[in-house]
């Protein structure tokens, strides 16, 4: 399912300001409700609990980031009988760098 364009640049179109108030409020959501982290070969899987804050979170995540970084695919799975729900985040070449990042302690592997 991987349609990724290797010819997109890994930069995010937010103004320095933006940044700044996206990190104060989504990124830190998202990196407070992370459980666990894996990496993979294009980039990382974020685990959150399975309730439906971190639905809406991972959501809201995806809706904003599809604005700003349009190098980014994302994969949302939650599992069944309200398990985890992971946000896989893949790009070219970069993608895993930028992620570390942007999210910080988070883009590290737990």
């Amino acid at each position: 399912m991987k349609n990724l364009d290797n010819r997109l640049p890994v930069a995010c179109s937010l103004t320095a300001a933006e940044f700044r108030d996206r990190e104060a409020m989504l990124f830190a959501q998202f990196r407070s409700a992370i459980v666990e982290t894996e990496e993979l070969q294009d980039g990382y899987a974020f685990s959150l609990s399975g309730d439906s804050e971190s639905v809406e979170l991972a959501a809201k995540l995806i809706m904003a980031e599809r604005e700003c970084c349009h190098f980014l695919a994302f994969e949302l799975v939650a599992q069944p009988n309200k398990g985890r729900v992971v946000v896989r985040v893949t790009g070219p070449t970069g993608t895993k760098e930028f992620l570390r990042a942007m999210l910080g302690e988070a883009g590290k592997c737990t």
